[in-house]
């Protein structure tokens, strides 16, 4: 079989890799589709620091199933959840399944989802059918837009910022729109024209261009906003509170490292205004079933999203436009049929 493997500065290597036999607790999936995560990119550009296997939004068929393994047998349609729950810990048996990552994962695996086979543990195994395999890989990011949602408790009628218009930005745009927001404005550098135009699909009140004005001068109608919503880099969070209504709430999970990874504001305006500032992290991946019905009754359509189909040969070619011009990308997805 083959697979991708990523070394920093963005330099890829398809190999042909032998795999061991699945384990009692495992199956062999046939990978038909991963879509490409913003993390991909990141690993390409600084983290891989030795050769690696990566792609986590994985969509694909059962080809072998361990004695152990219930729930899918051969030839089922499965995505694969990025990490859950070990259910065996004391969070999780007192209900906080939430706060546990720690049970078997596709990341620490022969190969993971840009190859042509990945084993994966029964814990990750997640069937589905009536859903085109490519648009399958949107639930995995799905389910992340989700958790952010949930995290900032929107209600109705609130008016709602999505600071950050990647594909998870989108869909909480989306969501936010579906769970009652009055308006849902959308903040994003003005290059990023795909991205724009579909969150005014997407029913956005309005679009600041942030290259062009700042958060805070731009003129909300009524001052600021209820909730804010933060896929961009933690660097936005202070100018995102600042535009927050008083008893506002930022959710956030983008992400940085080192010192760009550090913020500050003034505490005692957050103190005196009631504001909040949440951290969304869909670790474990809760929210799969319910991302999967989100698609099959039409509230997220996963074609509007995906502008870029690749073979897992053409990797370092897409991996490279999404580096060096991504004004036409909104997702990529690698498709292996």
């Amino acid at each position: 079989m083959k697979a991708v493997y990523v070394k920093a500065p963005y330099m890829f290597e398809v190999r042909d890799v032998e795999l061991r036999d699945i384990g009692p607790d495992e199956a062999l999936v046939r990978v038909k589709a991963c879509g490409v995560c913003g993390t991909d990119l990141q690993l390409a550009a600084t983290d891989a620091e030795e050769w690696q296997s990566f792609g986590h939004e994985i969509a694909g068929v059962v080809e072998k199933v361990g004695k152990n393994v219930k729930g899918v047998k051969v030839n089922d349609n499965v995505l694969l959840e990025s990490g859950s729950f070990c259910r065996e810990c004391a969070t999780c048996r007192n209900g906080r399944v939430d706060l546990c990552n720690g049970a078997p994962n596709i990341f620490k695996g022969d190969t993971m989802g840009f190859a042509e086979y990945i084993i994966a543990p029964k814990e990750c195994l997640v069937p589905f059918s009536g859903i085109d395999f490519a648009e399958a890989t949107v639930v995995e990011p799905l389910g992340v837009a989700l958790d952010l949602v949930y995290t900032a408790d929107i209600k109705l009628n609130d008016d709602v910022l999505v600071v950050g218009l990647g594909p998870i930005g989108l869909m909480a745009l989306k969501l936010a729109k579906a769970m009652g927001a009055r308006n849902v404005y959308g903040a994003a550098l003005s290059r990023s024209k795909a991205r724009i135009n579909l969150a005014r699909e997407y029913g956005a009140a309005d679009i600041v261009y942030t290259d062009v004005t700042s958060l805070e001068d731009y003129k909300f109608p009524r001052g600021g906003v209820d909730k804010v919503l933060v896929t961009a880099p933690p660097r936005t969070i202070p100018q995102a509170l600042k535009v927050t209504n008083i008893g506002g709430i930022v959710a956030f999970l983008g992400i940085e490292y080192g010192e760009r990874g550090i913020i500050s504001f003034d505490a005692n305006e957050f103190h005196f205004r009631k504001l909040q500032l949440r951290a969304s992290y869909a670790a474990p991946a809760l929210w799969f079933p319910r991302c999967i019905e989100l698609i099959e009754s039409g509230v997220i359509n996963p074609k509007s999203l995906i502008t870029h189909k690749f073979k897992l040969e053409e990797m370092d070619k897409f991996m490279l436009k999404a580096r060096d011009d991504k004004s036409d990308i909104i997702k990529m997805v690698m498709v292996n049929y």
